[in-house]
């Protein structure tokens, strides 16, 4: 019984880091998000994290739901459910998004899922959001997510849990070790391609002076501005361009560069009507040419993920085949003395090692 609440604890800490990595690649919250505002108290403090059914996408009313409007992720409750859509309320809020906020109508596309509930009551963690909307970036929570899959690959080595209780030495076999590498490994790729994407901003004014200064335009006239793309790699890159309205066209919006190579690309954009200082952010995203460029074109046609995804995955079946060809398993290539008294047997002790 011990073993199998140890599993599941373990197996729930891995669906929480998947969960948080997951989030981190899709800017969206899977499994937990928090609350960065008063407007749902006293149900959900500001800083409280929560839980989140990201499978439950058809709330009804009275449920608290995550989903995402003008650009960022809120969470509220459901007031009233029309033809147009689900119209949301914080709990503190006098008025609903749609009437306070100016928000329209929720969609379904746009919720994220519903949140946990236990008789009634959000089940949440308190104040421990401050500290991730202070300090975890997503750099940080693949840092994390390291740790932990490398702590579980060790918590998980060696023999069964008696001969472990009067060995002498933690020892680590061969497949364990290789296994640790391949996680390092598989997410030191990801970042490297995350390090390549980037939204650059393209500022400009609308005003009835246009065209007396460089970025002065007049309202509702198309301009054309370039920006200059460079490969600082030394391996080939695929890169894809995006951008939304008043951005028009784009001279190249998707090529490859070599290692050191760079590009300018022309950017047509079309002003808007009202006088005022806008920033339009272009989209660069890039992947390691790993993959024929048509099939890396086709998995981005449907989301930026999939491409790195798919890179991942083939660097993963490398890996594998590469373990295969050695034909070695469970030979011991590291022993670690266990000293009850220092830092490292505490530990292991914490980890039922």
């Amino acid at each position: 019984m011990k073993g199998l609440i140890e599993y599941l604890l373990i197996g729930l800490l891995a669906v929480l880091v998947v969960g948080s990595l997951l989030g981190a690649l899709f800017d969206r919250p899977v499994f937990m998000s928090y609350a960065y505002s008063e407007s749902m108290t006293p149900n959900i403090n500001r800083g409280d994290v929560f839980f989140l059914n990201p499978l439950s996408r058809n709330p009804g009313v009275g449920d608290v739901i995550v989903f995402r409007a003008n650009g960022k992720w809120t969470v509220h409750r459901v007031v009233l459910i029309t033809g147009g859509g689900y119209l949301t309320k914080g709990d503190a809020n006098v008025a609903t998004d749609q009437v306070g906020s100016g928000i329209p109508p929720v969609q379904k596309k746009d919720v994220a899922g519903k949140v946990v509930t236990l008789e009634g009551h959000v089940i949440r963690i308190p104040l421990v959001g401050n500290y991730l909307q202070g300090g975890l970036d997503n750099r940080s929570k693949i840092l994390l997510g390291v740790i932990l899959a490398l702590v579980g690959i060790i918590a998980f080595s060696g023999d069964s849990g008696e001969r472990k209780r009067r060995s002498r030495f933690l020892r680590i076999g061969f497949r364990t070790l290789y296994l640790a590498v391949a996680v390092i490994l598989i997410i030191t790729v990801a970042m490297a391609v995350f390090v390549s994407w980037e939204s650059v901003p393209l500022e400009y004014a609308v005003t009835s002076a246009g065209g007396l200064r460089d970025g002065w335009h007049l309202p509702g006239e198309e301009f054309s501005t370039e920006l200059m793309v460079k490969n600082n790699n030394i391996y080939p890159m695929l890169y894809y361009v995006s951008a939304h309205a008043p951005v028009t066209a784009i001279s190249s919006p998707s090529f490859q560069l070599s290692g050191g190579e760079e590009r300018t690309l022309v950017v047509n954009v079309r002003a808007p009507e009202k006088t005022a200082v806008y920033s339009t952010g272009v989209k660069i995203t890039a992947y390691p040419h790993v993959l024929p460029a048509p099939v890396v074109s086709w998995l981005y046609s449907f989301n930026p993920m999939l491409p790195l995804l798919a890179i991942l995955f083939e660097v993963g079946v490398m890996l594998w085949m590469i373990y295969l060809v050695t034909g070695m398993g469970k030979e011991d290539v590291v022993r670690i003395r266990r000293g009850r008294g220092s830092f490292i047997g505490r530990f292991l002790e914490v980890l039922r090692i």
